[in-house]
């Protein structure tokens, strides 16, 4: 990929000195960072001298051969504002203005990511306290480009960097802003005391599988062809800095349905290769596990689920589930929630606890191991959950079609039938209870929410919804 963006980036330069347009006045650089360190960068001139004026001192770097000139910059603690000057020997010249130091998050995905504060629960109220925040800066890449080859520069640009208003925020619905990386960054702004600026990045396009959000690299490890459009579009301009960032959101995987063991290669792939082209191999990762939607009967749906936690085999990554967080009737289709503020909290407190150390409620009670009697006519399965304390079933009603929904709790038969199973619970234990239908069977395995709108009624006493799952019972 270098030789590409060595041919782009002189081309894209054409001898003229430029900032990346992934900077802009009002935005946020990384603070404290050493690896990699924040920094600046433009385009010129093989050979073309750019001296960097920032906090008093003078930086001098010189355009490579490949047309791009970088600037990295010394750690700087949180705060600002800072103005950044810049000056080229071909006589060029540019300024960054009102420029915080603080954590940098870029927020990725499609529809689910790309969906606005203005469509979300309580869209007027969160527009307005935007205007609480001017230490929240955000920005959303467009989506008008998608590219077979890399790009240096963003070629569509929804929103340039702002600070957080009820305007900047508050833009049209399927624009700007990304309610999930919104809900996220402020959650997280406050967790830290307000004392950290947050600068937010949404690239997203709705309707988008992963593949396109894939380096060829990475799509290289799970064979999955070529793609990488909206990697060279939409995301290859951040990495020739590369930007400094303190991690990701991601939010995505409607569009993979359907490609189960594609997803849980490629996915902790994509984790992997982003960090190695961003230079940043301790990036935060969270990720959000779908929502429910009407795709019917089956359990492809539930399947891209389970999925996605294969990510949780890389380090350093974090979730939060929205399985139990169904709308019925979202003016945006029932596949788009509008509840988007509790996704961005549950992710808020995944990072706080991950990279800041907090104590947070952060996480979600999983499936731990089962065991499996018989009792008269009915089999028995008795499973325990990990980190969830106490266990408590919660009241639900379907609101869609029944087929959607399913059972919560089923049991598998050694004749592999699955079967209805009712369920008590006992600190962290839940027992099943599924009638045999014939003697001589006994349970071999047991699952929970595994539909494509689940029963979600298994919650730990600290309000958690307990990961579903789909396992075989072990002796």
């Amino acid at each position: 990929m270098a030789a590409a963006l060595a041919v782009l980036a002189l081309a894209a330069c054409a001898h003229a000195f430029s900032l990346s347009n992934t900077l802009g006045d009002h935005m946020v650089l990384q603070r404290d960072a050493a690896s990699p360190p924040a920094a600046v960068w433009g385009f010129a001139a093989a050979g073309t001298t750019v001296r960097t004026g920032f906090n008093g001192k003078q930086y001098q770097s010189t355009t490579g051969a490949d047309g791009v000139w970088r600037q990295a910059l010394p750690a700087t603690p949180a705060g600002g504002p800072y103005t950044l000057t810049f000056a080229a020997s071909d006589g060029g010249s540019a300024t960054l203005s009102d420029v915080l130091f603080g954590d940098v998050y870029l927020c990725s995905g499609q529809s689910n990511m790309q969906f606005t504060v203005r469509s979300a629960f309580n869209a007027t109220e969160e527009m307005l306290d935007a205007n609480n925040y001017p230490k929240i800066r955000v920005f959303t890449v467009g989506q008008g480009t998608s590219s077979k080859t890399p790009l240096t520069q963003l070629k569509t640009i929804e929103q340039q960097w702002a600070i957080a208003s009820n305007s900047s925020i508050g833009g049209p619905e399927w624009g700007y802003f990304s309610a999930v990386c919104w809900f996220f960054g402020r959650d997280t702004f406050n967790g830290l005391g307000g004392q950290v600026p947050v600068g937010l990045i949404s690239d997203n396009w709705g309707g988008t599988p992963i593949q396109h959000w894939s380096s060829p690299a990475a799509l290289a490890k799970c064979n999955g062809g070529t793609d990488s459009v909206l990697w060279n579009a939409m995301m290859v301009p951040y990495t020739v800095g590369p930007m400094s960032l303190k991690g990701f959101t991601w939010y995505q995987g409607e569009a993979n349905v359907g490609q189960t063991a594609y997803y849980a290669c490629a996915f902790p792939a994509m984790i992997q290769d982003w960090r190695v082209n961003f230079n940043n191999p301790n990036a935060w990762f969270g990720f959000v596990q779908l929502a429910p939607w009407t795709a019917g009967a089956g359990t492809a749906v539930a399947d891209m689920r389970t999925a996605q936690l294969a990510a949780l085999a890389v380090p350093n990554v974090g979730y939060a589930t929205a399985y139990d967080l169904g709308d019925a009737t979202s003016p945006a289709g029932d596949i788009h929630p509008r509840n988007k503020q509790t996704v961005g909290v549950r992710l808020s407190n995944y990072a706080l606890a991950q990279v800041y150390g907090q104590s947070t409620l952060h996480v979600f009670g999983t499936y731990k191991s089962a065991t499996a009697s018989v009792q008269g006519n009915d089999a028995i399965v008795t499973v325990d959950i990990d980190n969830a304390g106490s266990l408590a079933l919660h009241p639900f009603t379907c609101p869609v079609p029944a087929v959607n929904c399913g059972n919560a709790f089923e049991v598998q038969l050694s004749d592999n039938s699955w079967v209805a199973a009712t369920a008590t619970v006992s600190g962290s234990t839940v027992t099943l209870t599924a009638a045999l239908s014939k003697q001589g069977l006994t349970a071999i395995g047991s699952r929970y929410a595994q539909t494509s709108w689940p029963v979600a009624v298994l919650y730990s006493t600290d309000g958690l919804p307990v990961i579903p799952w789909s396992d075989a019972v072990h002796a």
